[in-house]
């Protein structure tokens, strides 16, 4: 009993959850300078292992913690990537060359971007390790849709090469070329996508489309952020 009271009591010190993330890209700036990937990954190690459910099926409040921590995790990058930029472009105006601490801080930097996901999981009191699993099954789900999508077109131009070929059986002058074109036929129907359905795949990718605008929005947000950092600081508006 007393180590089941120790992990609640230490929970949410790993998770960062009493904690109200900073909503500023000055505090955030403040907060990375602060905790570096190094203290982060030593954090995001201890935090309790995730038990993924045996269905592999994603939860309403999942995609919620998911959106959340997406959404947080740009914010994040966006200040990282400005510092790195910022840094870069001061040594190119200086005409010099970086030195080797500033070489480690632009790495650190870097690192920043690169563990923008599990920094926001920690500063909304999410389990950077359940939120992994919830990625892969969101990357599945959307890699499901897009199979779909292209099979339901393959299998248009498959029905409307079918219809053709009934057409031009019909107007066969011999047996010998409705022969083959039967063959034809029946070399379509089987090529004809039989693969078997993954239950948890598609009800995540059904869950997946209930938050399409979201998803939609998020993406709009990350292009938003890759287009701001290839600009130059006068161009930008």
């Amino acid at each position: 009993m007393s180590r089941v009271l120790a992990a609640v009591l230490i929970l949410p010190l790993l998770l960062g959850c009493g904690k109200k993330p900073a909503e500023d890209d000055a505090s955030i700036k403040k907060n990375l300078e602060e905790k570096g990937t190094i203290d982060l990954m030593d954090q995001v190690s201890k935090a309790p292992d995730y038990q993924p459910p045996v269905d592999g099926r994603l939860t309403e409040d999942q995609v919620e913690m998911y959106l959340a921590v997406r959404k947080r995790e740009l914010r994040i990058r966006e200040v990282a990537l400005q510092n790195l930029k910022a840094k870069g472009e001061q040594a190119e105006q200086e005409s010099r060359k970086v030195s080797p601490f500033e070489a480690m801080k632009a790495v650190g930097d870097l690192a920043d971007v690169a563990t923008a996901d599990l920094r926001a999981a920690q500063e909304l009191g999410h389990n950077p390790k359940e939120l992994q699993w919830v990625k892969e099954r969101v990357l599945e789900a959307q890699v499901l849709a897009t199979t779909r999508a292209l099979n339901q077109q393959v299998a248009r131009s498959r029905e409307s090469l079918l219809a053709n070929l009934e057409e031009q059986k019909r107007a066969a002058a011999s047996a010998e070329e409705r022969a083959e074109i039967d063959r034809r036929i029946a070399e379509l129907k089987s090529s004809a996508d039989s693969s078997e359905t993954d239950p948890a795949g598609e009800h995540n990718s059904r869950l997946l489309a209930r938050y399409e605008d979201e998803l939609a929005s998020l993406k709009a947000e990350e292009e938003r952020i890759a287009r701001k950092m290839e600009t130059n600081p006068g161009d930008e508006r």
